[in-house]
């Protein structure tokens, strides 16, 4: 439905916590609508949860909604998806499916000629080195723990020295100054360790054992 005498606009602040946040059940406009033309509303949740919410999907600008009046369905703008008026609040979900379905596609690249255009723009109005770096898996590594004050330090395999965030050096509160680690790591934009986890302790083997398994 479409009411009258309130803001042409779909409010929803953007947070990366409490996805839970209620989407308005209804678009709404400061006066009744022409019934000849369409009528546009900004749609600006911009933080999209995916995988549970443990990636992100960031809208690079408020979604533009054209509302058809004579069926009471709106369109979401070069992302194909339509939808009755009273069902916005199922729009956050409708656009991390789409989303999900062009991107699948394209990856095993079926891409009809049209969603291919879809894609295409859709890529314009997300943040997506964000998105693939979110979603990278982490991979393994080893290191050397180098102190834990004032910064938590460490050297890694390669021979790269990296000051981490409090976040990551949690994961190596309980080793020792000098110990060598394993762990997965994931990365941020800029390749700098956003988390640890799984992390084992690294040791060389004691010679006589080495010596055993050769013979």
């Amino acid at each position: 439905m479409i009411a009258a005498d309130l803001p042409r606009t779909i409010q929803r602040p953007d947070y990366v916590e409490g996805f839970n946040v209620g989407v308005p059940k209804e678009l709404r406009a400061r006066q009744e609508p022409r019934r000849d033309r369409k009528t546009s509303f900004r749609f600006d949740q911009r933080i999209i949860p995916l995988d549970g919410g443990t990636v992100l999907l960031r809208l690079r600008q408020s979604l533009n909604l054209a509302v058809d009046p004579q069926t009471m369905r709106f369109e979401v703008d070069g992302w194909n998806i339509q939808l009755p008026c009273g069902e916005v609040a199922d729009l956050p979900r409708q656009i991390a499916r789409r989303f999900i379905e062009l991107f699948s596609k394209a990856d095993a690249r079926i891409l009809t000629e049209a969603e291919e255009q879809d894609w295409l723009h859709v890529l314009d109005e997300v943040d997506y080195t964000q998105f693939c770096v979110d979603r990278a898996a982490p991979h393994y590594v080893e290191g050397t723990l180098l102190r834990h004050t004032p910064v938590c330090r460490v050297e890694w395999h390669d021979g790269e020295f990296e000051n981490l965030n409090p976040q990551a050096a949690t994961a190596l509160r309980f080793l020792e100054a000098g110990q060598r680690f394993g762990a997965f790591v994931k990365l941020g934009k800029a390749n700098e360790v956003k988390s640890i986890e799984r992390v084992t302790m690294v040791f060389d083997s004691p010679e006589g054992l080495a010596d055993g398994a050769n013979g």
